[in-house]
């Protein structure tokens, strides 16, 4: 409790000793400050407003208000200092004015005519690019189609050139067959009538009475092979060969022997060819049927018989 007390007096004590030097010091200026006279000046008094730029400008009626008369002015107290200018406050950024913004619209829309304008002229191009294309095609595909028509055009011509030829060549063939047939029909009928003659000198060799059944076969085989006969050009008169004909029942000629017959090869092929033409006489002749017949063969027929 000593202790608290003692603390409590100094700080009394401190503070009558700080509120006394205050005192002091107030009274020592207060002596030094210099007296100021007031100004006696000529004229009338000027009375100046203070404008606020930043608080709102004063009623018309207050600005206009009749001046007061002047009055004894009072001793000028002495100039405070200027306070501080106060710090600059953040501008903002003005909207953009109307004719801005116009020209920023005339600018975009400048820009998307242009930019269209682009578009289509590119898109002109395109269109023209595959115009030429389409066109070269279509160009290239004529060519194409008027070569296929060309190669199409030579082979019917040339299908037509052989139709021709095929036509003129049935005709020779046509003609050269009439002319074959007419040869042969010659021959036959030139046999006939030779065979006619042979068939007269036999019977008129045998005064006409050899009817038997045996005489009747061999006539009637040599008949078939003479009429079988196509004399070559190369035989000529006073020819004479005996051939042994073997067959089988049936008159079917299996074997010619033309071993005497001396002579033109073609001759000889023509006497094989006229036994093997067709089968001998058969039918009717059963009974006096023979495997191996000896047949004459004469140019002229007649001299067979001699």
């Amino acid at each position: 409790m000593a202790e608290r007390r003692d603390d409590t007096l100094f700080a009394f004590g401190g503070s009558l000793l700080l509120h006394a030097g205050i005192v002091a010091i107030v009274f020592v200026a207060m002596w030094l400050k210099p007296t100021i006279e007031p100004a006696d000046v000529a004229g009338p008094v000027i009375e100046a407003v203070l404008v606020d730029f930043i608080a709102p400008p004063l009623p018309a009626s207050a600005a206009k208000s009749k001046p007061t008369p002047p009055k004894p002015q009072p001793p000028k107290p002495e100039p405070k200092p200027e306070p501080p200018p106060p710090p600059p406050e953040e501008t903002q950024t003005p909207p953009p004015a109307l004719d801005q913004i116009d020209q920023e619209k005339v600018r975009l829309a400048a820009e998307a005519l242009e930019k269209a304008e682009r578009e289509q002229e590119e898109k002109r191009k395109q269109e023209q690019v595959d115009l030429d294309r389409q066109e070269e095609l279509t160009k290239m595909e004529q060519e194409r189609q008027k070569q296929l028509d060309d190669i199409k055009r030579l082979r019917e011509e040339a299908e037509r050139k052989r139709k021709i030829e095929e036509m003129k060549l049935a005709q020779l063939q046509d003609k050269q067959k009439q002319t074959d047939t007419d040869k042969q029909r010659a021959l036959e009928q030139q046999r006939m009538d030779e065979l006619a003659k042979q068939e007269a000198a036999q019977r008129a060799g045998t005064n006409g009475r050899d009817d038997t059944l045996l005489g009747q076969y061999k006539l009637a085989i040599t008949n078939t092979i003479d009429r079988n006969w196509l004399r070559p050009e190369s035989l000529r008169e006073g020819f004479r060969c005996n051939v042994t004909v073997t067959q089988i029942p049936g008159g079917e000629v299996i074997l010619v022997d033309t071993s005497s017959c001396i002579g033109d090869p073609n001759i000889v092929r023509s006497i094989e060819a006229a036994v093997q033409r067709e089968p001998l006489p058969y039918r009717g002749f059963e009974n006096v049927f023979a495997r191996k017949v000896t047949v004459p063969f004469c140019y002229p027929r007649e001299i067979c018989t001699q």
